[in-house]
């Protein structure tokens, strides 16, 4: 076999394990499930009670995260218990053990995508389901995102509205 033959099928080999390792991690990855110590019910407060989601998340304009809520936040509604459930008294135990940071953080981008809420709401004026899918109309705390945000999730919507797909403008 010739030497430019062998080099040819060694770089088709090394071409297709980087594409099957790559396609392997994106399509097969393990996704952990979220569970949340409250069993917040986003249809209640969102839909029923009409709170936006800037009530609770308070950094979804300014911050590259929208931001958790913290049972300080929880309390400035519910200073005092207002139903019996099981789930508003977790509040009150939870902030009388010194805890505030309880919720866990459900939607994770990769470490090397550049991503921040004040660019897609504000200057894009994006609604929150674009990404976060029908969140707002969950009883109990999904496990898991509503919506797989992948890079061709992303660049499919930067082509719909025209922004940029420099690779530079998401991956630093």
């Amino acid at each position: 076999m010739s030497p430019t033959r062998r080099l040819l099928i060694g770089a088709i080999v090394v071409l297709a394990a980087v594409v099957g390792y790559a396609t392997g991690r994106a399509v097969f990855r393990p996704t952990q499930r979220v569970v949340q110590p409250i069993a917040f019910n986003h249809e209640k407060h969102a839909r029923t009670l009409e709170i936006e989601c800037g009530t609770c998340h308070e950094l979804y304009e300014a911050g590259s995260h929208a931001g958790l809520p913290t049972l300080t936040t929880c309390q400035l509604c519910h200073a005092e218990p207002l139903t019996d459930s099981p789930e508003e008294q977790k509040i009150f135990e939870l902030a009388k053990a010194g805890k505030d940071d309880v919720f866990r953080k459900l939607f994770r981008l990769a470490d090397h995508a550049y991503y921040t809420h004040r660019r897609h709401v504000v200057a894009a004026k994006l609604e929150c389901p674009t990404c976060h899918g029908a969140i707002a109309d969950t009883s109990s705390p999904p496990q898991r995102p509503l919506v797989r945000i992948t890079m061709e999730f992303c660049l499919d919507c930067h082509r719909r509205r025209g922004a940029s797909s420099d690779c530079t403008s998401c991956h630093r």
